[in-house]
């Protein structure tokens, strides 16, 4: 029974069938395999998957992504971050991070803030003489902090399947997202001076960092108002989405005056495919999740892990390089919800807290995200330059090796992760 669910699965991936529908038949020829033919419970199973109230934060901060995107925010955080550190060496690119690092903390969403904030900068990269592969791979990697530092997709779904505390995961993301922002930012200097990027000549301004830090104000306030409203238990993480929208339409509109119908249109119109391709992936997934527990995979994976070591530290790092592997040929969201009710009580059973485990495999996915064959962030990033995804990866390695450094460290000390976790 294994077998078959796994094989048809892959099967159907590999030919081409979009990952929802290959999820779902591999899942019902499963039912009929197993059962004799009884289809009764498919729709209800996949129901079950998508009705979690963690889940509504999907759309809603999706939706505040776009109209912070289409609203001036993102141009205002890329002029703010230029103001801090485009003097430096490699001055664009750590723009581009530092704009990334920001944007992160209002869209939840890599993808996202690869197509709005590092989009943006690219150009611009380009006519300074930074090369296509530099500009790409930085923009690529960056865009992965999004969903580390909250809010974060990937936490939202997490925590609507274990049941976890949103709010807890959230905060243990910003240190691990500050550490990956920091290491891409040398990264990047190194491979500005190798590629001999000119620096920029204008002098330390306080009042040119003021000024900009005044025009950006509204759209800086709002990480602290999502984060702050969650510490303070005040709201929800989804209650919290809803303040996003409202604040971003505001700030958008109101403020900032360039926010138009027809943009909030667009909005609408990208949070809906979006938001729907995320759930009913979550909703073929669960099913599939079910059948694969029916059929024993849950144990099967426990007795042959436990099999080769007890020890929570070669566990966890045996999930990780599971995670690796899988999102390299497998989109996100389907395999959070595939493999982590599959390995969260083996992680429980020697004693890894689930907190870390959930945080370290959102870095993980991010990886994925900028990775081939599946990677949606490189894709996106390749496409604004017209570059194939090969001419990128060697100037990519680097930036991949900081973020394994930075997971090792958030490994031997947990307490990165765990202690802002605490504080709720």
């Amino acid at each position: 029974m294994i077998a078959f669910l796994l094989i048809s699965f892959f099967f159907l991936l590999i030919i081409g069938v979009p990952i929802a529908m290959s999820l779902g038949l591999a899942s019902m020829g499963g039912i009929l395999l197993l059962n004799g033919g009884s289809m009764v419970s498919v729709g209800q199973r996949m129901f079950e998957g998508m009705n979690s109230f963690a889940l509504l934060a999907i759309p809603l901060y999706t939706f505040a992504g776009f109209t912070m995107s289409k609203g001036g925010i993102s141009k205002r955080l890329m002029d703010f971050s230029y103001a801090l550190v485009g003097r430096f060496t490699g001055g664009l690119a750590h723009v581009n991070v530092l704009s990334s690092m920001i944007f992160a903390g209002i869209s939840g969403s890599a993808v996202a803030d690869t197509a709005g904030v590092s989009g943006m900068v690219m150009p611009e990269m380009v006519k300074k003489g930074y090369s296509k592969k530099f500009t790409v791979a930085v923009t690529a990697i960056s865009s992965t902090i999004g969903i580390v530092i909250p809010p974060s997709i990937p936490m939202v779904v997490i925590a609507g399947i274990l049941g976890l505390s949103t709010g807890k995961l959230f905060l243990g993301g910003i240190i691990p997202g500050i550490m990956l922002g920091i290491g891409q930012i040398i990264v990047s200097y190194h491979l500005a001076k190798r590629e001999g990027i000119q620096r920029e000549r204008e002098p330390f301004d306080i009042g040119f960092i003021l000024k900009s830090a005044y025009k950006s104000l509204p759209a800086l306030l709002m990480p602290f108002i999502i984060v702050g409203t969650i510490v303070s238990g005040i709201v929800s993480p989804t209650e919290a989405g809803v303040i996003a929208v409202v604040y971003g339409l505001i700030v958008g509109g109101i403020v900032y005056k360039e926010l138009k119908w027809r943009d909030i249109c667009y909005a609408f119109t990208e949070t809906v495919k979006t938001s729907g391709r995320i759930f009913i992936v979550i909703g073929a997934a669960k099913l599939y999740t079910i059948m694969l527990t029916t059929a024993g995979f849950d144990r099967w994976v426990s007795s042959t892990m436990l099999g080769l070591s007890t020890n929570p530290t070669v566990i966890l790092i045996m999930i990780l390089l599971i995670f690796f592997i899988v999102t390299m040929f497998m989109e996100s969201i389907a395999t959070l919800t595939l493999f982590m009710p599959v390995i969260y009580p083996v992680a429980l059973s020697v004693g890894i807290d689930p907190i870390h485990l959930s945080v370290l495999i959102t870095i993980m996915i991010g990886v994925g995200l900028a990775t081939p064959p599946v990677g949606m962030c490189i894709y996106v990033a390749c496409d604004l330059m017209n570059m194939r995804v090969g001419q990128v990866m060697k100037t990519l390695i680097p930036y991949l090796l900081v973020t394994f450094i930075i997971m090792g460290i958030l490994i031997v000390f947990p307490q990165l992760i765990l202690w802002p976790a605490s504080l709720i």
